[in-house]
């Protein structure tokens, strides 16, 4: 519980019609989730405006309004601001007793890696004793107990009220994922963030920044808002990383594996059965590093957090366990031995750059064949599609196009846009049925051939028109593999 007098204390507002002498048992900004004695945040999305749900909020127990334009309800206080988006991250942190201050918070922004660079972060600062909590586009851990994700950034008031917990659960620190569309809708506005990663940055989230320059300068904030005492750790190999650094007033750590400059070089690695050894150059000297992680995409992943590590002034000893300890990150590039001897791998990559990552480090493993499952999203950028199609043209022996997550669109014109990029039409095999796809892929792969599964990685479902359905890549292939090893087993009998 919280006075309202206090929230206002610390807030900008318009104008209070009603009482002020009330209180606030916790904070929602979806009617459906309103309690009697929440105070509710209408705010105005893309397809829907809270403010329609001002009625439902008040019939459900809400006596407190935040909004842009107020309405009358009987003996309810109306609180206007200029924007509730903005307003709601404030009063999160007010109400929550702003718990990113109590804790060292590392976020993670750019195009691919955030994920896997995030989960090697929270694995070195596990062995460092920081007792770190996660956000992540798979899990949330917060100091005790793991929960599946939502989305890459939950929304403001849901990071605060998740950033509470791990202060009550004794962590000191948090690796948080931070995508475009958290700093445009201030989901991080009141995180004081101590370091700021930049991984790199290709097309994607068109349908919602218009342009890739846009999208940048959407990444940008993150680094805008840093000061001396915080940390900016940039790729100095992606064509934007120079630009992160002119725009940022942090203390800078850069990475790179082709710039020897940089605080963290690339010297060599070593690729064996089941991962990599790493060679860097660090301030320190050289440090060698395993991992179970593998391709060329996964060298930059470690050496950012290897960067980040450094930038927080943490011994190279639990730099080298924290990375060794990770086993895995959940579909990002999970590896299924077939029998027969072919490999398997499930990954996320939905973007061009993504996928070229993982086809090319898959190709490099030498594969009889290589091929590719995957499709594209719908009611999302379209112009990527093509370029999805030419990056599985230019590595895999054999392609299946197959649905992604249509949504509301034709499955069948997606898969057209695919084809656009697509030269030799003779490697293309259209399923549009998912797990359909998958199995054939399987089923044609023999030994010492690869099946890329790209696309879902991690996600368990698939949305149809405006459906939900379960639906899991990694289940589908521990169903075949079940499925062979049964009927091998049947026949030798």
């Amino acid at each position: 519980m919280m006075s309202l007098e206090k929230i206002l204390e610390q807030l900008a507002v318009k104008e209070v019609r009603g009482r002020t002498d009330r209180f606030v048992s916790d904070i929602q900004y979806d009617s459906r989730q309103v309690q009697e004695g929440d105070a509710f945040v209408a705010i105005r999305g893309y397809r829907t405006d809270g403010h329609r749900f001002l009625s439902q909020a008040y019939q459900q127990g809400a006596r407190v309004f935040f909004v842009e334009e107020a309405q009358e309800l009987p003996d309810a206080t109306m609180v206007v601001v200029r924007d509730t988006r903005a307003t709601l991250a404030k009063i999160a942190s007010i109400f929550f007793n702003e718990p990113a201050r109590k804790l060292k918070v590392v976020g993670i922004t750019g195009t691919n890696g955030k994920t896997t660079t995030a989960y090697l972060i929270h694995s070195i600062l596990q062995a460092a004793h920081w007792k770190p909590g996660l956000i992540s586009t798979i899990r949330t851990f917060d100091g005790k107990e793991w929960q599946e994700a939502e989305r890459t950034t939950p929304e403001s008031v849901d990071i605060q009220r998740l950033l509470a917990r791990m202060v009550r659960s004794g962590a000191r620190s948090c690796v948080m994922e931070v995508s475009s569309h958290a700093l445009v809708l201030h989901r991080v506005d009141e995180i004081p963030f101590l370091a700021a990663v930049f991984t790199n940055l290709s097309r994607d989230h068109l349908d919602f920044h218009g342009t890739v320059e846009e999208y940048f300068r959407a990444k940008l904030r993150l680094f805008k808002n840093l000061t001396e005492h915080q940390y900016a750790i940039v790729n100095l190999d992606d064509p934007y990383g120079q630009r992160v650094i002119e725009a940022t007033s942090g203390e800078i750590f850069t990475y790179s594996m082709h710039i020897p400059r940089a605080t963290v070089a690339y010297l060599s690695h070593q690729i064996f059965p089941g991962g990599m050894e790493i060679r860097l150059r660090i301030p320190e000297g050289e440090i060698q590093l395993e991992t179970s992680l593998v391709g060329k995409f996964n060298i930059y992943n470690v050496m950012a957090a290897v960067t980040t590590a450094v930038a927080l002034g943490i011994q190279s000893s639990f730099i080298g366990k924290g990375i060794r300890q990770l086993q895995r990150v959940p579909g990002r590039c999970e590896v299924f031995n077939l029998p027969g001897g072919a490999t398997a791998y499930v990954d996320y990559a939905h973007t061009p750059d993504a996928l070229v990552n993982i086809l090319k480090a898959v190709w490099e493993t030498q594969p009889r064949n290589l091929i590719v499952v995957f499709g594209a999203g719908g009611d999302r950028d379209p112009g990527k599609r093509p370029m999805m199609g030419k990056a599985a043209e230019d590595f895999a022996d054999v392609i299946i196009l197959t649905n992604d997550n249509p949504r509301s669109e034709d499955p069948g014109k997606i898969i057209e846009d695919i084809l656009e990029g697509i030269y030799e039409r003779e490697k293309v095999t259209v399923i549009p049925d998912r797990r359909e796809a998958i199995w054939k892929a399987l089923q044609m792969a023999g030994k010492h051939d690869a099946v890329v599964i790209a696309g879902k990685g991690h996600e368990t479902y698939q949305i149809i028109g405006n459906r939900s359905f379960p639906f899991d890549d990694r289940q589908v292939v521990k169903e075949f593999i079940q499925s062979k090893q049964r009927r091998d087993s049947a026949e030798k009998t």
